[in-house]
């Protein structure tokens, strides 16, 4: 199975800027996840657990009322709602190709962030902006 190692993963837009040593607080908490296509990942109102960042697949984000949109750059982020308040998921996730991705325990995740106020800026300066770079949620017809 394709396997990214350090030097790649740091290349990802939301790593780009780590120093090393908040590298090296951060690379423990990472963990591959390899998903089926198919597989509902997140379910909407579900405690937020899990931060993603997508390696490879396309993953459709969805709402109970029909809004949706599709995913599929290396280096995207899923389930960020694992790092605000309330830790509860906004949408469903889908893989609608098998994929592969990262993830971090958003709990722990959280807790590295509130330790450590230069990952702060950096990180949640990066999802910020992930999120606001994302093309308008429709409806699907």
């Amino acid at each position: 199975m394709h396997h990214l190692d350090t030097g790649q993963i740091k290349k990802l837009e939301i790593f780009r800027d780590l120093l090393p040593n908040e590298w090296d607080q951060l690379y423990p908490l990472l963990s591959h996840v390899w998903v089926i296509e198919g597989e509902q990942m997140i379910q909407q109102g579900d405690r937020a657990h899990c931060f993603f960042v997508i390696l490879r697949g396309h993953f459709m984000i969805h709402y109970n009322d029909g809004r949706a949109i599709t995913l599929n750059q290396k280096g995207d982020i899923i389930g960020w709602s694992s790092v605000s308040f309330p830790a509860e998921y906004m949408a469903n996730v889908t893989a609608l190709t098998k994929g592969e991705l990262l993830c971090m325990s958003g709990p722990e995740f959280l807790e590295l962030l509130q330790s450590n106020p230069g990952l702060v800026e950096k990180v949640l300066k990066k999802i910020n902006k992930f999120i606001q770079t994302r093309p308008q949620i429709g409806y699907l017809q």
